[in-house]
């Protein structure tokens, strides 16, 4: 088994749920959620973003609104 990007379990993650959080890449050892982020979106992906609400509301998430075709 190869070992994953940072960037590669970050899609995974989106692939998987749909968004992805600062709360989770954090705990997922993912530092530089931000810097990803824009690489995905310089690559064609568009996120709709925002802070979490309730017990969540320190959370910022990302949610996948389209991503690159072929993909």
């Amino acid at each position: 088994m190869t070992k994953q990007t940072q960037k590669q379990r970050v899609i995974d993650q989106l692939d998987v749920e749909g968004k992805v959080t600062n709360f989770w890449a954090f705990s997922h050892y993912i530092l530089r959620l931000g810097a990803i982020i824009l690489d995905l979106k310089k690559d064609g992906w568009v996120f709709n973003t925002g802070w979490g609400t309730g017990s969540e509301k320190k959370n910022y998430h990302y949610f996948v609104v389209s991503r690159p075709k072929g993909q």
